[in-house]
């Protein structure tokens, strides 16, 4: 059989084009993979720094909606299993700072590991 003008005899792809292509991709479903594991780990540390978050905000908020003479000076430590990990939550209240006798300073901290040890504090200013 005659092959028309301009026509060639290339038929398809040589084994060493194809070991090539699967070596690219291999390459980039590797790099695709490291990936996925990060994004998992750093999703999962930022939902462990959001319910820390929280976990202080709602303290504070306790705080606030109690009437200035029943807030006691004093530290009160507790610890929570939330749904991203255990957290412990220390609240510190200072009394007569940073202006004596009209004002409590209230410190709180929430600690958890990740894989090592991480801390947030807040802090507010009450006043009578």
């Amino acid at each position: 059989m005659k092959m028309a003008k301009g026509q060639n005899d290339e038929r398809g792809f040589t084994l060493l084009e194809l070991l090539v292509a699967i070596t690219i991709l291999a390459v980039g479903l590797l790099g695709i993979a490291g990936l996925q594991g990060t994004t998992i780990r750093k999703n999962v540390s930022a939902m462990k720094n959001t319910e820390a978050t929280a976990l202080i905000e709602d303290k504070i908020e306790e705080y606030r909606n109690t009437p200035y003479a029943s807030i006691s000076e004093g530290e009160v430590m507790e610890t929570h299993l939330g749904s991203a990990g255990q957290f412990t939550r220390k609240s510190i209240v200072d009394n007569n700072t940073p202006i004596p006798g009209t004002t409590k300073t209230i410190t709180v901290s929430v600690s958890w590991l990740d894989p090592s040890l991480r801390t947030f504090t807040f802090q507010t200013v009450v006043s009578n």
